[in-house]
């Protein structure tokens, strides 16, 4: 999992971007792949959509101040024009619009299959609405981080902030829950955080945003799943 800073000389950018499950929480699964979630599905869809929409919006230009930008550097995250305030809205959008070419394409793939592989992990911790509102939340969150710590002239996009978020969630989840430190859990989480988040074009604040974002937000939902259990749809 990845959120994605290529990188050129005068502008560098970054990419953001279990074997476990709850008793009786009966989810609803789509027939895509190998039993993904409906959730888990769509996402994957988007991330692939985010690479057609770089790609098409790229091939388009805006006049800004006299200097023409590609309109894709309105829908990815460029830290200058977000604290002009035009870049604002790609706090949201870049969670999913990536710009084309190879960091786009490895953004793609990475996030993609990431997803696909812990969606069982996934789909039996959060119920569908909160599947798709803590990937959100955590990913502006992690974009929000990234905005504040990295560089004034850096460009990110990628969905693996909200992803992450996601995952530090259900670790959370599972401790408000049963009570417990599920260590298998939190090492295998603390494995890939660390791996994901250490190398260059990677955008670690965005990755460490959406985590702690998660950690919070799967304990909210944990506490309020553990007063009031009932099964989830």
């Amino acid at each position: 999992m990845r959120r994605t800073l290529p990188t050129t000389s005068s502008s560098p950018y970054y990419s953001t971007g279990g074997g476990y499950s709850f008793p009786s929480y009966r989810r609803r699964t789509s027939n895509f792949g190998l039993n993904l979630s409906k959730p888990g599905r769509n996402l994957i869809i988007l991330i692939v959509l985010g690479l057609v929409i770089g790609t098409v919006t790229s091939l388009f230009s805006i006049s800004v101040d006299g200097v023409t930008v590609p309109a894709s550097w309105f829908l990815v995250q460029v830290n200058a024009l977000v604290y002009t305030g035009l870049g604002i809205p790609s706090l949201l959008t870049s969670m999913i619009v990536v710009l084309p070419g190879l960091p786009g394409l490895e953004d793609v793939f990475f996030n993609a299959i990431s997803v696909f592989f812990i969606d069982g992990l996934l789909r039996n911790t959060y119920t569908n609405r909160q599947y798709y509102l803590v990937f959100v939340i955590t990913g502006l969150v992690g974009n929000l981080v990234s905005l504040i710590g990295e560089n004034y002239n850096v460009i990110s996009f990628g969905a693996s902030g909200g992803i992450f978020g996601l995952v530090a969630g259900a670790v959370t989840v599972d401790y408000a829950i049963n009570r417990r430190v599920n260590t298998w859990l939190v090492m295998w989480f603390v494995i890939i955080l660390v791996y994901s988040s250490v190398g260059p074009g990677i955008d670690a604040f965005a990755h460490l945003g959406g985590a702690g974002a998660g950690l919070l937000a799967g304990y909210v939902i944990g506490r309020s799943r553990s007063r009031s259990p009932r099964s989830y749809y």
